[in-house]
């Protein structure tokens, strides 16, 4: 209805692509992968008209394609040590239509991305957001981590030490970051706030809260989300599982303009005491532990060549008892996973690019009473990755 009617069409795209090499102690490979289930190549397909004075109505509808996806399907398929690709084909991401008023703000409907998703890390202003954020779906939340040398047990996997239960995938962080049908609405701007509210049936609900603002020489952003999620999700925990958890999320972003020096934080917190999930193992039915994660990026953003804004940066993430289904059923009570290292970024203006190479090392700890002896000795992880990003 609204593509036949619209008077203002715009049709934009954005191609993705990484190559990442990983080595563990004892072993070392090359893959070719996208960059997960958000930030994937997409077409984009927009319009709107003007009903009145002050009001416009308009659609929005992404398609992106999902073929060497790192981040896999829900149901624990990815890229790992034996599954080298994952090709999903074509996904209708977003499908949404709006009214949108200047003095009373922004409805909409459909497919789409709610009130609280990125609310932390959507404060990232360094130009590197989708390169690096304390989520993992430009990572690999399927690889195996390898116990006293060996790729066992299989179910133990760095999302299942990275697991948010509010849609029952391993995100790492942004809990909530997959689009879903549901109803939204957006305010005006005031003073540099807006705020959102989303709800979707069987159910779910959100808030959120946003500030950005430039003065005396420094960009500032800010933002806050509340999430709350009983089934409704785009991951499904096992039959058995009565899934009703919240995720509060909070970020910033700090730039001093002149020199380019920068950094943003997220943090992020998960409660978990009314869900119950199947572990699917001799443990049956766990309550999982409330959770929590953190992260940070500091560097600079400098426009040192004719080409563009370089990047450079160092950041460091923390994920803590965020155990997912099958590492409860392997007897795993608690959790510290960390992660961390550098990136280096050149934007290139006069294509719409970013280029960038960075190192990402993997570590971990896990503890139980029950737990067998191989999980005290998890080995770490390092991942190379060159990628680009273009949009067209």
């Amino acid at each position: 209805m609204f593509v036949a009617g619209a008077r203002d069409l715009a049709v934009d795209a954005k191609a993705s692509a990484s190559d990442r090499s990983h080595r563990f102690r004892r072993e070392q490979n090359a893959y070719l992968h996208g960059l997960g289930p958000t930030q994937a190549t997409n077409v984009r397909f927009g319009g709107k008209a003007q009903i009145m004075p002050g009001w416009t109505a308009g659609f929005l509808i992404r398609i992106q394609n999902l073929s060497d996806d790192a981040f896999g399907r829900a149901g624990g398929v990815g890229l790992d040590q034996n599954n080298p690709n994952l090709d999903r084909g074509l996904n209708t991401q977003v499908a949404s239509w709006f009214i949108d008023s200047k003095d009373y703000g922004k409805l909409t409907v459909g497919r789409q991305v709610h009130a609280a998703k990125s609310a932390a890390m959507g404060t990232d202003q360094s130009g590197t957001q989708v390169i690096d954020s304390y989520t993992f779906l430009a990572g690999f939340p399927q690889f195996i981590v390898r116990s006293s040398g060996n790729l066992a047990p299989p179910e133990l996997t760095w999302g299942q030490l990275s697991f948010c239960y509010v849609q029952a995938l391993s995100f790492g962080g942004d809990c909530n970051g997959i689009v879903m049908n549901g109803v939204r609405y957006d305010t005006p701007a005031v003073a540099g706030f807006t705020a959102s509210v989303s709800w979707g049936e069987d159910d779910f609900w959100e808030v959120g809260l946003r500030y950005a603002r430039e003065f005396s020489g420094l960009k500032l952003a800010l933002g806050v989300g509340y999430s709350d999620f009983s089934w409704n999700g785009t991951g499904t925990l096992s039959a058995g599982s009565t899934k009703d958890s919240q995720f509060f999320q909070a970020g910033g972003y700090l730039e001093h303009v002149a020199t380019g020096l920068f950094a943003h934080v997220a943090y992020g917190h998960e409660n978990n005491e009314d869900t119950i999930a199947n572990t699917n193992s001799p443990l049956g039915l766990r309550t999982p532990p409330n959770s929590e994660h953190w992260y940070v990026k500091a560097g600079i953003r400098r426009k040192w060549t004719p080409l563009g804004a370089t990047i450079v940066y160092g950041d460091y993430a923390e994920y803590r008892d965020q155990i997912g289904p099958a590492a409860l059923g392997l007897g795993i009570e608690d959790s510290t996973f960390q992660r961390y290292g550098g990136t280096i970024a050149q934007e290139i203006d006069m294509a719409s690019m970013i280029l960038y190479l960075k190192y990402e090392h993997y570590e971990a700890e896990v503890r139980g009473a029950g737990i067998a002896l191989d999980l005290t000795d998890l080995e770490d992880a390092d991942f190379i990755t060159l990628g680009a990003l273009i949009n067209f």
